[in-house]
């Protein structure tokens, strides 16, 4: 097929899909959550804590009403729609990513529509481009949402709190763009694992907890391979490198890389309360921070991981027999 007849199969696969999206109730339901319950609970909670602690010592410098400003503002709240689903457990973003794949690849199993589909459309290329393009859209619209809805509530909010709408705008929407970009890696392997083990269900579980449950016996199998036989005098050298091994077991983890875009505002509040917070031990904190992580250094760890999994999905998908 030439590239123009591809990118108009694209094209079609794209249309149908996203009208497939756009009738599923699981969409609407997500949006809620993220667009209308969190900023409304982040508002709720900033209208309690000033109430009960703007005319108290707490504020006597300005305290509270600069942690209002931080999480409660126009500004605020946009950081906080990026940062509250990269800190749930499991996070909003990989439980949409699972959602949409299960949309997009379960779904067609589970009601015999492979064969319908790859006769009205055979070039599979069209297909599996078409509904990772979908998927892709889907996670940015959700995002957009989020990020739009966070500012209207936070601009609400400046009525009726000590808020105004300063920030560094420009910051956030790189963030915003590298969140979303990153994303495709987990979208790939979603789409990968549900095709794979050719159930909805059994893919998503898979998608929620295979990447943690890896990086988890990585950690114990690489702690072990550090001990030695212990002794009195040899006890702190091995704990000391027990704890510079743990440090650097997430620089190419896949969950560490993915959430530091969404996760880096809140380095960034810490910086703000402690201007020392480099020569602070954050203890457990550091790894939930990103701990050394760089924002380049999570681009290309999981460009990397995407690379993989496309490859993966590609030859999986292109080559395996459908029913």
């Amino acid at each position: 097929m030439s590239g123009a007849g591809r990118l108009a199969a694209i094209g079609h696969v794209f249309r149908a899909e996203a009208f497939k999206v756009l009738r599923k109730r699981r969409v609407y339901v997500l949006a809620a959550l993220y667009w209308a319950v969190l900023p409304i609970l982040v508002l709720v909670t900033a209208r309690v804590l000033h109430v009960n602690l703007a005319r108290s010592f707490a504020n006597e410098v300005g305290n509270v009403d600069q942690a209002l400003q931080l999480f409660a503002s126009p500004f605020g709240l946009v950081q906080v729609a990026l940062a509250a689903p990269a800190y749930m457990s499991p996070t909003l973003y990989i439980v949409a990513v699972a959602l949409v794949a299960a949309l997009l690849i379960g779904d067609e199993r589970s009601q015999n529509m492979w064969k319908s589909v790859l006769v009205v459309q055979p070039d599979r290329w069209a297909v599996l481009l078409g509904k990772v393009a979908v998927a892709m859209a889907t996670l940015g619209a959700l995002m957009l949402g989020g990020a739009v809805s966070g500012f209207l509530f936070g601009a609400l909010g400046t009525t009726f709190l000590p808020t105004t709408f300063v920030g560094a705008w420009g910051e956030v929407a790189g963030l915003y763009l590298l969140q979303w970009a990153v994303l495709l890696a987990p979208t790939l392997f979603a789409f990968l694992m549900v095709f794979v083990v050719r159930s909805g269900v059994l893919g998503v579980v898979t998608v929620l907890f295979l990447p943690g449950l890896v990086e988890g016996i990585y950690t114990v199998l690489t702690s072990l391979a550090q001990l030695q036989p212990l002794n009195r005098i040899n006890a702190v050298f091995q704990a000391l490198r027990l704890q510079r091994a743990w440090e650097a077991l997430p620089e190419y983890f896949f969950t560490a890389n993915l959430y530091l875009p969404g996760r880096w505002p809140v380095r960034d509040a810490v910086n703000a309360f402690l201007e020392t917070a480099d020569e602070v031990d954050m203890g457990p904190l550091t790894g939930m921070l990103g701990g050394d992580l760089t924002l380049p250094h999570a681009g290309l760890v999981m460009l990397g991981y995407a690379v993989l999994f496309g490859v993966l999905l590609a030859w999986s998908f292109l080559r395996r027999d459908v029913d």
